[in-house]
């Protein structure tokens, strides 16, 4: 399948500007500057404009002006993150647009013309060049055309523009949305900041509906699309080959949806997934499978839990608040949470697992010791926890055990310690304050957004932050931490990121943030705009 995503970018020429940089900076630096400054807009389009230095109007349309070799940028802000403007720059051959394809024309005379094709019937082909010159070649003269893997925009940009040019140039082209609206979390701009100390890189961009991630121990990164490709990235690199491509339902926020491993994994190879199948109606799946090398044998697959049968519940978005989220507690026992799809009601039904935190054994039988298992009966023996809203993400400590669960709003986001047997009252209370016997209220709160991913710093992180509770938010953007027992007020480490959906730590104190840069599946939905980088310490 051909990644649709932004990549050829203006064309920078040989001919350097008499303020470019004696000695250009590398492009990792570069990068680094761009994401953590803000730039100058009114700047950055003096650049886009500049003929002697950029060319970039010469392949690109803005509003009604521009050339056509590239992609029309009216709306490019809006639709990719300044982690994406940054790379399509930086890397243009990487990710290129679908129909700016380079193509490469040898004539019978032995000329050789480079470009995109914008135009062509029987009798000629029109080719427009990266300086803006377009050729008509008849058919009778052309001896080959071939594809090129190379964009028309070279790779020397580092040469020609500063770090303060490049974070201009940026900052512009990330302010270009022309039609485009600002809801759940797409208005959200660089440049990312943090808290002093820290440093952020990007590992790997084309994401396609990221939803949740694992970090396993050896390093590698486990990715979930939400399309039901399981990614996997080693060394700061995707591999091109899924570890797990599963057969999902892939609508609203229904699909791939969570993952992890088992906790002797590699040892015990299990691979666990959560995510949403069609038939014979649509419902969440638990499965695992044995993992060898990067790879799962889908032949492999044991359901441990198949859910209920979504249309028994209705909801005024069916599709939505799916949770998904699975991890493993350090009591060996799988800890699922699963959404009411925006049915409210379920949240309080024993004879549904929607509105639930599910306990399993690590094969899906029921813990004997599960809080429920003689007051119901079959899969719903599995119910640990109630009353559960979207409980999109959770994290267990895994020295002290304790579980913290991101429940979306309501009238409040929540983070909410896992307590076994417990209500936590959705939908008979609003999300906020609860003050009655048998029901558990939130440790933190805020008014309505998207709380999204979280996870317990270890102690690599620092005496700082060792312990404390990081969890981020969808569509503010930011990353704040919380006393991990007491919640209190929060802190902000980091901001201006575009839609985080999950982030996870390292023994090491690395700190990975997924970053989905999509709203739902829908007509609208933007797919390979999704990243995930790393924070950790200079």
């Amino acid at each position: 399948m051909q990644r649709l995503t932004l990549a050829v970018f203006c064309l920078v020429t040989a001919i350097a500007s008499t303020d470019s940089p004696a000695d250009p900076p590398a492009k990792a630096e570069l990068a680094r500057y761009a994401m953590t400054h803000a730039g100058d807009v009114a700047r950055g389009k003096e650049l886009f404009d500049d003929q002697r230095i950029t060319r970039c109007r010469a392949c690109h349309r803005v509003g009604s002006s521009g050339g056509r070799v590239g992609p029309d940028l009216s709306k490019i802000g809006g639709k990719f993150d300044r982690i994406h403007l940054i790379e399509s720059l930086l890397e243009p051959s990487r990710q290129i647009v679908q129909g700016y394809e380079t193509s490469v024309v040898l004539t019978a005379a032995g000329d050789v013309r480079s470009g995109v094709i914008t135009g062509e019937d029987a009798q000629h082909v029109t080719l427009d060049d990266s300086t803006g010159k377009q050729w008509t070649i008849a058919r009778r003269d052309i001896e080959s055309i071939r594809p090129s893997s190379t964009s028309t925009m070279p790779d020397d940009l580092a040469k020609q523009l500063s770090k303060q040019q490049f974070t201009d140039l940026i900052a512009y082209l990330e302010k270009l949305r022309t039609g485009v609206g600002n809801k759940f979390g797409s208005a959200t701009r660089g440049p990312i900041q943090l808290r002093d100390g820290f440093q952020i890189q990007t590992l790997v961009t084309g994401l396609s509906g990221a939803t949740a991630m694992e970090v396993l121990d050896d390093g590698r990164v486990l990715v979930c699309e939400q399309d039901g490709r399981l990614r996997v990235v080693m060394d700061g690199k995707l591999l091109r080959q899924p570890m797990l491509a599963l057969d999902v339902e892939h609508h609203w926020e229904r699909g791939l949806i969570g993952v992890t491993v088992h906790p002797d994994f590699p040892a015990s190879n299990w691979l666990y997934v959560c995510y949403v199948v069609k038939q014979p109606y649509s419902h969440h799946r638990v499965s695992r499978f044995r993992v060898h090398g990067d790879v799962a044998d889908p032949a492999s697959e044991q359901i441990l839990i198949a859910g209920d049968d979504q249309s028994k519940f209705g909801g005024n978005v069916p599709a939505g608040h799916q949770g998904g989220a699975l991890h493993f507690g350090p009591d060996g026992k799988l800890y699922i949470a699963i959404g009411e799809q925006t049915a409210k009601r379920p949240a309080q039904d024993m004879h549904a697992l929607q509105g639930k935190i599910l306990r399993l054994m690590d094969d899906g039988s029921i813990p004997p010791d599960n809080p429920f298992v003689n007051t119901t009966r079959g899969k719903y023996r599995s119910i640990w926890a109630l009353g559960c809203r979207n409980p999109f993400t959770f994290a267990i400590d895994r020295q002290t055990g304790r579980m913290l669960i991101n429940d979306v709003g309501g009238k409040f986001e929540e983070v909410n310690p896992g307590v076994a047997g417990t209500n936590y009252g959705w939908p008979d209370f609003d999300h906020g304050p609860i003050d009655k016997q048998g029901y558990t209220g939130p440790i933190h709160r805020y008014p309505e957004a998207s709380i999204s991913g979280g996870d317990f710093a270890p102690d690599a992180m620092g005496e700082t932050f060792a312990g404390r509770y990081f969890f981020a938010d969808f569509v503010h953007g930011w990353i704040h931490t919380i006393d991990a027992d007491a919640g209190g007020q929060a802190q902000t480490f980091a901001s201006g990121l575009r839609r985080p959906v999950d982030l996870r730590f390292s023994a090491d104190g690395s700190l990975y943030v997924l970053l989905r840069n999509a709203w739902v599946v829908d007509d609208k939905f933007q797919r390979d705009s999704g990243s995930l980088v790393q924070i950790r310490r200079k």
